[in-house]
């Protein structure tokens, strides 16, 4: 009897320490994960500011162009005006000759 409860202490021992050793190794894994899941959040943080960095200087660059062409079709416009400004004078011109 003395026997069997010696036997089931030891096994009682070894369960309790595998159990033990078991636990750290789920510690010790569980930090890994935690410091990589932290440096993948700086790492997405990272990426997300990149990318909002990006569609701002995307959104100038479109002002900038609506801006731009603006400019050209104005310029565009002006040289119209001038160009009938000019066919205009000449034809003053051709009358006050005739």
């Amino acid at each position: 009897m003395e026997l069997e409860v010696n036997d089931i202490l030891r096994r009682l021992e070894t369960r309790t320490r595998q159990l033990i050793l078991s636990y750290r190794n789920q510690q010790d894994e569980i930090a890994k994960l935690q410091e990589k899941l932290q440096e993948q959040t700086k790492y997405a943080k990272a990426l997300e500011e990149e990318n909002q960095k990006l569609r701002t200087d995307y959104s100038r660059l479109k002002a900038a162009r609506l801006i731009d062409m603006a400019d050209d079709d104005d310029l565009h416009e002006t040289r119209k005006r001038i160009n009938r400004m000019i066919a205009s004078v000449d034809r003053c011109i051709a009358t006050i000759k005739a």
